[in-house]
């Protein structure tokens, strides 16, 4: 077992947050035990988050990967893949360990199987994917590194993984923090274990094996915080603020999809956005 170590960013409850420099990733420590977060999400956990974006996702994938099979590992209610077979030409798979969102996902005609990572890691040993898309699992999970390097095995020659995770400790919202004097609201136990920024997500992904062929952020909504527009704790608020970003997105998306492919590039770049989405192909040489 590792023994992690780092500076102490901040304490709560009887867990530090620490950026550690064995993983190279901000986690929490010591860590929860498996079997108790198993269970966490498999009966408790009950948030859905599907992304305005995630249609600009499917447009970025065809235009490396016309057409396929696709995996969604952790699919919830099958959002993301509602759009893949609305795109046509995708045999579409989900998993994902909460009954009830499995459900949801049946409903609207998608194959979900209800397992947990280890689980499926055992169950379709030998099977391959086209693409497989990992959104909001690698900050929920105890080792990230460890699910990125199972998932090469698992992906056809030439195929796409693609990694969508929560911006944490971004420029913004350090800046909100030091102007309002708060501690990271971001901050979220034991649903977070882990806090990615555009550097260490790659260091991670390019150390178990992957080029990266992509990279894009998403809306940084913490843009609505630093011009006065205080969302947090006030859903009123928070849905308004979505609302003309989602407005902003789908006025340039109908325009040319390719410029707010390429304006997230360049806030990437920046460390600027609410989410990080790269674009994963198996190193050469890797199996």
């Amino acid at each position: 077992m590792m023994r992690c170590a780092g500076d102490v960013l901040l304490t709560r409850d009887d867990r530090t947050l620490i950026r550690c420099g064995t993983c190279g990733f901000i986690h929490v420590h010591p860590p929860y035990d498996p079997a108790q977060l198993e269970a966490f999400y498999r009966n408790e956990f009950g948030e859905s988050t599907p992304s305005a974006s995630w249609a600009d996702k499917v447009w970025n994938v065809q235009r490396m990967k016309p057409g396929g099979r696709v995996l969604d590992v952790g699919c919830w209610e099958g959002a993301q893949l509602e759009l893949f077979l609305k795109a046509g030409d995708w045999e579409c798979t989900g998993t994902e360990l909460n009954a009830r969102a499995a459900e949801v996902a049946r409903r609207k005609g998608i194959t979900v199987h209800q397992v947990s990572l280890e689980e499926f890691v055992r169950q379709f040993h030998g099977q391959v994917w086209d693409v497989i898309n990992l959104a909001y699992v690698l900050e929920h999970i105890p080792d990230p590194a460890g699910l990125l390097r199972q998932l090469r095995s698992f992906l056809a020659p030439g195929g796409l993984l693609v990694v969508e995770v929560p911006n944490e400790f971004s420029p913004m919202q350090r800046a909100y923090l030091k102007a309002r004097g708060i501690e990271p609201y971001w901050v979220a136990l034991p649903v977070h274990l882990n806090y990615f920024q555009p550097e260490t997500l790659e260091a991670i992904a390019t150390a178990s094996g992957y080029d990266i062929v992509h990279r894009e952020s998403t809306f940084p909504m913490e843009l609505f915080l630093l011009m006065g527009e205080d969302y947090l704790g006030r859903p009123d608020v928070g849905r308004a603020c979505f609302g003309r970003a989602t407005q902003m997105e789908a006025h340039l998306r109908a325009y040319d999809p390719a410029a707010l492919s390429r304006m997230y590039s360049k806030l990437y770049e920046a460390g600027i956005g609410r989410a990080l989405i790269l674009y994963l192909r198996p190193a050469a040489g890797q199996p």
